[in-house]
């Protein structure tokens, strides 16, 4: 079975290699975007199952990238599971007001964040990663 793609949108590199690094090692196959237009590429050119977003982004917010997804004109990209990411308060209102379907507030660990991508798809009847405990 090939692994779940999972797309991971964040303006902090740091932050962005540390939930790739978590994501690999458990068998996702991650893509990584450093905002809004590129995250929107790279979800027409892979068709992720799921994508973790972070709300403050210059240039386009996390909850202005979900309603881009949410309209997008391909199925599998309206339909994917996301969950939205912030530290600051009001974010998760934001988040899951524009079709996030969780959220997760910074910072979190890894047990955390392995529990709500494999809640996310298990929500949106993808198949989980192989391998992932």
């Amino acid at each position: 079975m090939a692994s779940v793609r999972v797309l991971v949108v964040d303006d902090s590199e740091p932050v962005r290699t540390l939930l790739a690094q978590a994501l690999r090692q458990h068998d996702y196959v991650v893509f990584e975007a450093d905002g809004g237009t590129a995250a929107l590429r790279v979800a027409f050119d892979v068709r992720p199952a799921i994508a973790i977003v972070d709300q403050w982004m210059p240039g386009m917010t996390g909850a202005e990238l979900i309603r881009l997804l949410r309209a997008a004109p391909v199925p599998e990209i309206r339909a994917m599971a996301i969950i939205g990411l912030s530290g600051r308060s009001g974010s998760e209102r934001d988040l899951l007001g524009a079709g996030a379907g969780s959220f997760l507030a910074k910072p979190f660990g890894e047990t955390e964040l392995l529990v709500a991508v494999r809640a996310a798809l298990g929500a949106s009847g993808a198949a989980p990663a192989s391998g992932a405990a």
